[in-house]
């Protein structure tokens, strides 16, 4: 009787009726029938009722912010992506761009770097792949339906290797081309890269695999667009290649589209359950400061048939410049980039609807935007505001950027973004995350995912803009005829100038006093790339994927969000213990500064028993002594020249204390196996005893109390 919920059991009987036996069970036959259908209508109510009752306190549990990327200084990172398993619960891949910085002068260019995680996300390493050097860019990374992980990069250059597996297309050297490795074995190996040769430079490659039962799944899709109007002015191309076997070869590449007046981006393609594949892109116009970006067209396009034919260029919607346009002088990188995605498990409930988000300033404000299509992508929705702060009225602008939207196999969305709310000066950014449990239709109070904020080098210096009342006199701009002689690189760099002067004096036109502007909207425009990660993993836990400043550097860092339908049981009742023999303790690299003789680490703890522990979680110094050396007298180590500097518990010797309870995330406790966000400590040794110190130490933390049964 599960089945019909609601129902009363009954039996029917004919006796005592008139007629026929023929016309009796028709009677009988239509009565069972409409039984049913009420039957069903009342267990689906009970059910849709029952649904709504187990999501009534949803919550959001945010675990250890998890440094990724790798712990030597090798680059500042951006530019990031990630993906899980579709096989293993605990195997996770994100990529990211590196780039040199003043923090690293060793590095040279641009390059792109691989994170693998086994344990689902509670450490991370570092892999090197075969024929990634310099120059590569655009990385992204996608989960194919065997446990199979493909990594994409993008090449310009005339560097291109030979001694790849294979070389795709024409097979002679091409300025560009787009790289491709795969792992099956959860990143011990990986084959590659297969070179797929473009006739153009690619730009923003993005890919997707087909996970439907058709007769293509497997298949990678690869859609992309050039770098420039390389071959007739103000003419753009869009891009699609694709492999059945498991990115050994690809196809040639296939013209999905040329568009005249304003380049063409992809964004990522997607594969419904039917099969049919959706190529999507927008349109962007050069200068950037120029109106028309208010109002960037978003197309989709639609094959059914495994891309050998496609539909005609659908418009979606039409999203605004990422930044105000007068202020693209600071605001140098920044430019929407929308992400979507489609809910493709077979057990959602919402399967097949696609999402899309973006940010921009239409409204005159920074705004995080959501649509939704519930028809496979024919209509969508209105756009939603997801972002729920308030505006800032005075001040600074309130400038948030880079969402990025992934659906779990429940049908759960989750969205995370770049967001300044919490800095009066919006200069420092924290990722946020917010979700929906009903497809779309609501989404829950936005949460901090990352727990320390990302903040722009200090030595950035702020810029000063002058509003004069006198005319507008500038010599040393070219004219319209100086244009035309110049190459077309040069020309665009001064219609920008020119756009952006057009744009600031529309923007204070209103102005009726000589006026200096100073501020600091450079620091604000620290580029963190222009996509960012999130993924979900069999299990259905988000992991949230992106780039933090946090330690200057910029660097990439991870956390697992879990949204629950119900907020979680009290933890039991606990006792406070000795857990040293529970955890590891696991430092970084340190640093020292050498005028105070101050070290400084990195400290974690992991769980290394299958006993949960909860906190307060804390590191206690027993005893001190300053060097490591065995013939050191034991009267010496009373007095030692090792001084902790920053415990949370005061005090500089035997009992200092710093507490790890801020470092446990959400649910305030470190389950078997699991690891701790980092917790600086500085100590200070002496020059005398080599700078060497030794501290030796206990953890405590609290167990459950078992009770006696009586």
């Amino acid at each position: 009787m599960e089945k019909y919920a609601g129902c009363i059991p009954f039996q029917l009987s004919s006796r005592g009726r008139k007629g026929s036996g023929f016309l009796s069970k028709i009677w009988q036959i239509v009565t069972i029938a409409f039984i049913f259908v009420l039957c069903l209508i009342i267990g689906g109510v009970n059910k849709t009722e029952a649904t709504q009752k187990s999501i009534e306190n949803p919550t959001v549990v945010v675990g250890p912010n998890i440094r990724a990327s790798a712990n030597v200084i090798t680059g500042s990172r951006n530019e990031c992506w990630i993906a899980a398993s579709l096989t293993s619960p605990d195997f996770l891949v994100g990529v990211a761009q590196t780039a040199s910085s003043v923090e690293s002068p060793g590095m040279t260019g641009r390059a792109c770097a691989v994170m693998i995680s086994r344990n689902g996300g509670q450490t991370w390493r570092e892999v090197v792949l075969q024929n990634a050097g310099p120059g590569d860019f655009d990385p992204m990374v996608v989960a194919g339906p065997k446990g199979e992980m493909y990594v994409m990069y993008s090449y310009i250059g005339r560097g291109t290797s030979r001694d790849s597996e294979t070389s795709i297309g024409s097979g002679q050297r091409q300025e560009g081309v787009i790289k491709v490795w795969v792992t099956t074995d959860e990143g011990r190996s990986w084959r590659g890269p297969t070179e797929i040769m473009c006739p153009l430079q690619p730009d923003h490659p993005r890919m997707a695999v087909d996970l439907s039962e058709g007769p293509n799944r497997g298949r990678i899709y690869i859609a992309w667009n050039e770098v420039s109007d390389t071959i007739v002015k103000e003419r753009y191309h869009i891009f699609l290649n694709y492999s059945d076997d498991c990115a050994k070869t690809f196809s040639e590449p296939i013209l999905l589209e040329v568009d005249h007046g304003g380049k063409l981006v992809t964004t990522e393609p997607i594969v419904l359950s039917d099969g049919t594949v959706l190529v999507t892109y927008y349109q962007y116009f050069w200068p950037l400061a120029d109106p028309k970006n208010d109002e960037q067209p978003l197309y989709l396009i639609r094959s059914t048939d495994g891309a050998k034919t496609f539909d005609k260029p659908k418009l979606i919607t039409r999203i605004g410049s990422s930044s105000f346009r007068h202020l693209r002088r600071d605001f140098g990188s920044a430019f929407t980039l929308p992400i979507i995605t489609a809910d493709t498990s077979p057990q959602s409930r919402f399967r097949d609807r696609i999402y899309i988000v973006w940010d921009d300033t239409k409204t005159g404000e920074s705004n995080i935007w959501f649509m939704m299509s519930t028809d496979k992508g024919h209509t969508w929705s209105e756009p939603l505001r997801i972002n729920d702060n308030k505006k800032a009225e005075t001040g600074p602008v309130d400038f948030r950027m880079t969402p990025v939207v992934h659906v779990n196999k429940d049908g759960v969305i989750g969205i995370a973004w770049y967001d300044r709310r919490e800095d009066p000066a919006r200069q420092c950014w924290k990722y946020y995350f917010t979700t929906s449990l009903d497809g779309g239709l609501n989404f829950l109070p936005n949460l901090a995912v990352s727990s320390a904020p990302s903040c722009p080098d200090s030595q950035i210096p702020p810029t000063m803009n002058i509003w004069n009342i006198s005319p507008e006199f500038e010599d040393t701009l070219p004219t319209n005829d100086d244009l035309k002689k110049m190459s077309r690189t040069e020309q665009r760099r001064y219609e920008e100038v020119l756009a952006i002067e057009k744009a600031w004096r529309e923007a204070n036109k209103s102005l009726d006093s000589a006026r200096i502007m100073v501020n600091f909207n450079r620091g604000r425009s620290v580029w963190s790339g222009h996509y960012t990660g999130l993924t979900s993993d069999i299990s259905g836990s988000f992991h949230a994927f992106w780039a933090d400043r946090r330690a200057k550097l910029q660097q990439i860092y991870s956390a697992r969000v879990e949204v629950m339908p119900n907020r979680p049981s009290p933890p039991p009742e606990t006792r406070e213990v000795l857990v040293t023999e529970f955890v590891q303790l696991i430092a970084t690299a340190g640093k020292l500064e050498d005028s105070k003789n101050t070290s400084a680490f990195e400290v974690q703890l992991r769980n290394v028993s299958d006993k949960v522990i909860y906190g307060p979680l804390k590191v206690r110094i027993t005893k001190l002594w300053p060097s490591m050396k065995e013939n050191i007298e034991e009267e010496d180590r009373a007095s030692s020249s090792v001084i902790v500097l920053n415990a949370d518990s005061g005090g500089e010797g035997v009992g200092a204390t710093w507490d790890f309870s801020e470092q446990l995330g959400g649910q305030g406790r470190l389950d078997p196996k699991c690891i701790s966000e980092a917790k600086t400590i500085l100590i200070r040794t002496s020059f005398e005893a080599g700078l060497d110190g030794t501290l030796e130490f206990e953890v405590i933390g609290r167990l459950p109390i078992k009770r006696k049964l009586p």
